[in-house]
Order: structure tokens, then sequence, then C-alpha cells
């Protein structure tokens, strides 16, 4: 066992390194290019005179840009530079985008596949087409283009020599349907906000999870070998506190994406223009194909055809219109829900709660660590008077010493071992009353006096009976038979015992049989009379055993009432004082514990042993130390006092972790199911809040136009 539990350490703490180092190694790796979603798994390697090529055509793209950084920039947003990924090309066929923009730089151009940025070599862009074959390699900060259609760059700088200069394009206002009145101004570049960031930012729901396993592992480390425990802990707090750092951390620079500010004139473009039945159908901002959010149907109408600023992603995906239409204030104004992450946390909680309450006692956890948060006070007394004097208070450590009585529980729990039955050391009335006396009974006493005399007459202690002729008494021993020389005393002990008429009805039979008398009531008048004085019976040895059976089984059956009578009259203490009760069945006396229990002797014995433990254990000493669990008192006014053995460090560190835990997933599961509840139903309501906004601003809008008037 030990072995499994120190190879299961070192896989974990191995497990945390290699975690750790990966963590690190991936926040501190250098930059590489960028990913390209587009491509496909299959690549070939870089060719020698290819990169060659690539090599130059960098070097004089870098000399390019040094003799016109005084007075522009260059056509790539970046210096390209190669990287240790740059040894594989890949091939695709896509669309290839241009992005022009009206500015007084040269060359500002941009090149997409799909929404990545690529770097084109500007004496190829005449042969773009619809479909391109393109192969590019990873640069950095974008990947190069280094073949187009059958162009390599391998060739490229013979076609640049053919040429006086790079070709520009006829247009300084790139568009794709080629009218000179869609102009493009870029104002500025900008990153996302922590806003606009919010509404592309993950619902968190993978990090509930997290936590919640988090949970599951401060469960776990509850129940697990001690040696387990810290490291079960603590991967519960890595766990938790990386979720919490992944779900509340601020985004980095390179986390937010860029956002173009243009001014320009939306307008709709289509074959039913106006009349299409959605109104954000086909708005085109110059080349650029604008994406609105679904919610902005209703008002994005209002700007066609007027020259206003427009924010958008590189993906065409639109932020911020006008005056007005904001992501950024909408998630300012009416904050984004996220209500899938608190329902995932409120289950989780549940869960790992349920898990909790039925594997673990929580009784004793709760109880100690409420009482070590109010503090303890340390009591040693005595005598009853000065417990009475002291105000107890759960969690107070109690020192008791006295002679007091062993209880006598009125039910017996069967999962536990009483070692005196029937007292029950582990709990001890202690109070200044009498001493109960040791248990008596008359009828024990009669039917010890019909064993007694039974066993006499058939198991005589001498060979001579000094009644019987000595010639007699030979002959009866030599002819092996049993002589009972007192018939009459065993019929008037049978009848004070057995008084009643359903009482020993087998044993009286046999003894009317015996007797040759017509029934009982005959034969006891006539015992009684004393005709049966001087009578002897002589019985067969199987007849004497069969009357001695018949004799134990009688007297049995009252020795057995008797001594659970007796037994539950102890069960009647005195009023007052306490009942001091170890929680862990913990004995509180010092004697010997006895190898036979009560019940397990036969019936005589039984009675014998019962006074034995009663004359011990009624008034005994005891004592008894530990921590006040509970105090309560009983309708005699007997203050019930439960102690429990004073933990150590390591108990008393899991019942206060236990407590924690029980804490934290209750606030957990309460906190996250509101949440939930609140943020659904304002999720629900949000689009509505945000139109009705938009509502007023555009109604008060064009109230104030309606009012101004124009001066001629």
């Amino acid at each position: 066992m030990s072995t499994i539990i120190i190879i299961l350490v070192v896989m974990l703490s191995c497990s945390i390194i290699a975690g750790f180092c990966f963590w690190y190694a991936m926040r501190h790796r250098p930059p590489l290019a960028k990913p390209l979603p587009f491509i496909s798994p299959p690549h070939r390697s870089l060719a020698p005179e290819e990169r060659i090529a690539v090599e130059r055509y960098l070097d004089s793209l870098a000399k390019k840009q040094r003799s016109v950084l005084p007075t522009g920039t260059s056509s790539s947003p970046e210096k390209l530079t190669l990287t240790s990924q740059s040894n594989k090309v890949y091939p695709v066929t896509r669309a290839i985008t241009r992005y022009g923009l009206s500015t007084d730089e040269p060359q500002k151009w941009r090149y997409y596949l799909d929404a990545v940025e690529v770097h084109l070599p500007p004496l190829w862009e005449q042969y773009i087409t619809d479909e391109n074959y393109v192969e590019l390699i990873k640069t950095h900060p974008i990947p190069l283009v280094i073949s187009l259609n059958g162009h390599s760059l391998v060739n490229y700088a013979g076609e640049q020599s053919a040429l006086p200069s790079i070709i520009q394009p006829v247009t300084t206002n790139a568009s794709i349907r080629k009218e000179e009145s869609e102009r493009i101004e870029l104002l500025s570049e900008r990153k996302e906000t922590w806003e606009e960031y919010m509404l592309s930012r993950t619902d968190g729901t993978a990090e509930a999870v997290c936590i919640s396993c988090g949970f599951l592992l401060f469960f776990f480390s509850l129940i697990t070998p001690i040696l387990l425990a810290p490291w079960l802990v603590s991967a519960g707090v890595a766990v938790i506190l990386v979720s919490c750092w992944s779900l509340y951390r601020r985004p980095s620079e390179k986390m937010l994406r860029e956002i173009h500010c243009l001014r320009g004139a939306p307008k709709r473009w289509g074959l039913f223009s106006e009349s299409s039945q959605n109104p954000m159908s086909n708005i085109s901002l110059g080349i650029i194909d604008l994406v609105y959010p679904p919610h902005w149907q209703p008002y994005v109408a209002h700007d066609l055809g007027q020259t206003i600023e427009i924010d958008i992603y590189l993906n065409h995906h639109v932020v911020r219109q006008g005056p007005f239409l904001s992501l950024q204030d909408e998630v300012r104004n009416f904050p984004i829900q996220r209500w899938k992450k608190n329902m995932v946390l409120a289950g989780g909680a549940l869960f790992v709660l349920i898990l909790l309450v039925s594997w673990i006692p929580l009784s004793m956890p709760v109880t100690l660590s409420m009482a070590w948060l109010k503090g303890t006070e340390s009591i040693q007394v005595t005598h009853v008077a000065d417990l009475e004097k002291n105000t107890l208070h759960v969690g107070d450590n109690l020192n008791v010493s006295g002679t007091g009585m062993c209880a006598i529980p009125p039910n017996y729990q069967s999962n536990r071992t009483y070692s005196f039955m029937p007292f029950d050391c582990s709990a001890i009335y202690w109070n200044l009353a009498t001493p109960l006396p040791q248990p008596q009974s008359d009828i024990i006493d009669k039917a010890a006096a019909l064993l007694n005399t039974t066993n006499q007459q058939l198991h005589p202690q001498t060979d001579t009976d000094p009644k019987l002729n000595p010639q007699l008494a030979t002959a009866i021993q030599k002819s092996g038979m049993i002589l009972l020389d007192d018939f009459a005393d065993l019929v008037l002990k049978t009848q004070d015992l057995c008084s009643q008429e359903q009482d020993c009805v087998r044993l009286k039979n046999a003894l009317v049989n015996l007797g040759n008398a017509k029934d009982w009531e005959t034969l006891v008048r006539r015992a009684n009379s004393g005709a049966l004085n001087g009578m002897n019976v002589l019985l067969r040895p199987i007849s004497a055993e069969a009357l001695g059976n018949l004799v134990n089984t009688a007297t049995s059956s009252f020795f057995y009432r008797e001594t659970h009578r007796a037994a539950e009259a102890l069960n009647s203490p005195p009023p007052g004082g306490f009942l001091i009760i170890s929680d862990e069945g913990r004995q509180l006396v010092n004697h010997p514990q006895p190898t036979i229990s009560l019940f397990d002797y036969s019936a005589p014995d039984q009675w014998r042993e019962l006074q034995r433990l009663s004359g011990m254990l009624l008034h005994t000493p005891f004592s008894a130390s530990g921590i006040i669990t509970s105090i309560s008192s009983d309708a005699n006014g007997t203050r019930h006092i439960a102690l429990h053995s004073e933990p150590d460090a390591l108990t008393l560190g899991r019942y206060l972790g236990t407590t924690l835990l029980l804490l934290l997933l209750s606030l957990s599961t309460l906190a996250n199911s509101l949440l939930a509840l609140t943020r659904y139903h304002r999720t629900r309501t949000r689009i509505r809040d945000i139109q009705q906004y938009y509502n007023k601003c555009f109604n008060h809008s064009l109230a104030v136009m309606q009012t101004v008037r124009p001066l001629f």
C-alpha cells in the first residue's frame, strides 16, 4: 500500500512540474509566425534556390523601406523576417482580397487570404485572378507569398529589372466595383477595448468545470491517507487559482484584435437594392462587405449613403457605426451576462456537497470548528458542586474525576459492544444522591430454594441418609435407583414459586404423577396437611434426570425474568446532577472488563453476575476528559455533557478543512444558483433593452433634426 501511495505522489508531482514547465515555456517562447487557419496539412520543403530568392527579396525590400522612411511607409506593415518555420512551403487555392484605402502614403495596399493578411510582391498584382494558386511560407509578422499562379520569386529579380519601376495601380482608391465615388479614408488603427473583447471572450464554462474539479480534489483530500492530503489540496488550490486567473484576467495586447477606424459612405449593393427584405444584406463600404450584429437590423438603414465613421475588425465585422451604434457602449450600459459558468459552478458544487454529506460525518467537524472559532476554556473539577458553579460551553476542555454510577441505557445499540452489560460505563451519572442498593428479589430466593432442594435430593453429598435404614440405603444404591427422601418439601417449594395456575405446568404434572394425586391442588393440600411427611419416592436415573431438567427449566424462566426486571429498575437514577458521556464509547472506569457477557451465563449465574456488577459499578471511581461537544438537560433536571477526546493537530486540521469545504460548497451552490437565474433572465431581456436604448437615441436625434429650421 505504501509503495502505491509513493508512486501516486511521484506521478502527481511530475505532472504538476511538467505542467508548470509547459506553461512557462509557452509564456516565454519567442514570437512565431501567425498560424494559417486555411492551410491543409500537406506541405513541402523550401528549395535552396527558393530560399536564396526569398532572402534576396527580403534584403531588397528592407533597403526600399529604409529609403522611403523619411517620406512615407513601405507596403508592409512591419519588416519581414524569416523564422524557424520558414522552411515549409504551404500550397493553397484561394481568392485574394485587395484592401485599398485612400491615404497620402504610397503603396498602402493590403492583401488577404480569407481573414489572414499576407505579403504579396508588388509586381504580381496584375496576375491576381478569381481563384489563385498560391504558395507561401511563414514569416514574421505575416506570411510571404513566394509563388502566384506560376510566377515564382526565383524569377522575380528578372521581372523587376525588366521594368523601369514598380507598376503603380491605376487608381489610388481600390474598389471591386471600380467606382470613383467610393472613397474610404483610414482614420486610425487601434486595439479592441475591454468591452469589445468581452463579446468574443469564452463564456467561462471550461474554467467553471476546472473549479469544480478543484472542489472534488478538496473532497478527496479528506478521505484519502494523510500522506496524500497535502498534495491533493495543493493541486486543488492550483487548479482553482489558475482557473480564476483565466476567468478574470485582463487580456494582453497580443490577445486584443486589431480594429480599423474608417470614414466613408456605406451603401447597399445587389440586384434588388433597397427593396431587399433584409436591410443589412449586401451593405458595403467601398470594396469591404460589412457584417453587422443581428440586433442592429432596424437601425443600419439610417446611415446608408451618408459619410460616417465605421470601426471594423479585419474580418469586416462592424463594432461601431455612426454616433449611436456601438458594441462598446452596449457592453458598458448593458453588461454581458455569462450565466452558463454559474450554472456549471452551482451543479459542480452541489455534486461535491452531496458527496461530502453522504461520506463524511459532519457533526463533529462543524461543532469543534465553531467552538474553536469562538474560543474555548479548560475546566478541571473533582466535585459535583464545583462543576455546577462553572458555566460550560460547547468546545470547552473538561477534565472530571470523582465517584459515580455507570448508566444503564434504555435501548442498546446493535453496532456497539457493552463491556459491563447491562451497564454502559461510557456514561456516568455523577450527583450527590445516595447510591442505589444492589438488586434484591424474593422470587429469586424462592427459585434458588427449589433448585437447591431438588439438587440435594437428586444428588446427595453423602452416601448415607440418616432418615433411611442403612440396609435399605445400601440396597437402593446397589440397584442404581435415586430416592427423593423429602417429596413434600419439593411440592411445597414448587407451589411457593409457581403460585399462578399457568406457571410450571409441566413440573406440576410430573409431581402429581409421582405423588399419585388427582390434581395439583390435591397434592398441595396433602403436603400442607402433613400426609406426605415421611413419604419417599424412588426414581430410576432417567426419571430423575427428567425431573431435574423440569426444575431447571421452570426456575430459569424466573431467573431470566427477574434479572431483566432488576436491570431495568437500575435505570432510574436520582434526579439532578450530571450525566458524563463519552461520544466515542470510551470506558470511563478502570475496572477489568468481564471475559463473558452477562447474558452468556446460565440463568442462576446471571443473577449472581448482575449482583457482582451492581456492587462494583453502582458506586465506582471514574475519570473523564475531552472537549465538550453537546450540553443538554432531561426531564429529571440531569445535565447531559458529551465529551470527545481532544483531537491531534492533523485531525483538527481535517475537521477545519471539512467545515471550510462545507461552507465554501454551500455558499458556492447558493450564490451561483441565484446568479445563474438572475443572469439568465437578464440575458433574455438584454437585446430588448439595447433596442429600446437605440430607439430613444434615434428618435431623439430625429426630433432634434426636425426642430432645426433653415435660415433662408
